[in-house]
């Protein structure tokens, strides 16, 4: 049966806005139409009337199927883009989000005057912030962790596409014991959500994004900062920096936590919300 865009239009607004929202529909049709036809929404204005080819029906379809399913427009699409960059991401790794992009910027901007530093990057996933960090300093020497093989998969395509030499390695730091001081530079996005926060979460993330790189136990929030800054203590540099994505509801515990571990220069730092979610220490 032929169908128009403008026919295209109003059957997501009907079937997703009981999901989404009227706005956050339309912006996922704009998303989705970017990613197809490449088309603006002055696009769709001006081509209501173009019939929708058959093959793009069939995608358009599965498409409105899964996100109906309330499953991550960008593992609907298997992209995303972060610090500037396109990403591929599967079910296997963490949908890369804005506050970890502030992340990385913070690095990059301290960072800036140095060259060659060594750092390394744990429980990578897509690997956004290894290879974001490799582009955006200047010939820093990166490697990065993660406990997952699949989500090394996905990081070593990310890597290839984008040019960005990084050493991956399949490596579960909680039994980790590295010992030479060799890193500058030790960062970490790690596991930090409090099971018992789950009913707070929306399904898109509850019932698609990989529990692994989510979830910690509520009796001990901070087990992987603790973990990882030990290894910090044994393998950063002298005056070697952790930086940490953190748990907003944690943010003076976790100060705390570097503070009573020897680490100078504990500076906890707040995205543009308003939460703290940033930390940054120095090796003394």
């Amino acid at each position: 049966m032929d169908k128009t865009y403008g026919v295209l239009k109003q059957q997501w607004m009907s079937e997703l806005t009981p999901y989404y929202g009227a706005q956050e529909t339309e912006a996922l049709l704009r998303r989705v139409l970017d990613f197809r036809r490449s088309w603006s929404s002055l696009d769709l204005m001006l081509n209501q009337k173009e019939l929708v080819s058959p093959s793009d029906q069939k995608w358009f379809a599965l498409v409105l199927e899964d996100l109906a399913k309330l499953k991550p427009v960008q593992y609907v699409l298997g992209e995303t883009y972060f610090y500037g960059h396109r990403f591929a991401v599967t079910t296997d790794v963490l949908i890369p989000r804005p506050e970890t992009e502030e992340l990385v910027d913070w690095i990059v901007t301290q960072e800036a005057s140095c060259h060659g530093l060594q750092i390394l990057d744990i429980g990578t996933g897509s690997g956004s912030i290894a290879i974001s960090l490799k582009l955006g300093l200047s010939d820093p020497k990166v490697t990065a962790w993660d406990v997952s093989e699949a989500a090394l998969i996905v990081a070593k395509s990310n890597a290839k596409d984008l040019s960005a030499e990084v050493f991956f390695v399949l490596q579960n730091v909680l039994t980790a014991d590295l010992e030479d001081p060799v890193w500058d530079i030790i960062v970490s996005n790690p596991p930090y959500v409090c099971v018992s926060e789950q009913a707070e979460m929306r399904p898109h993330v509850l019932d698609h994004e990989p529990g692994l790189a989510l979830f910690v136990s509520d009796s001990d929030p901070l087990q992987f900062y603790q973990k990882i800054a030990e290894i910090g203590q044994k393998s950063l540099v002298a005056k070697g920096r952790l930086y940490f994505e953190i748990n907003a509801a944690f943010g003076p515990e976790t100060v705390t936590l570097l503070s009573e571990m020897g680490y100078s220069n504990v500076t906890l730092k707040n995205d543009t919300f308003g939460k703290p979610r940033m930390i940054c220490a120095v090796k003394v």
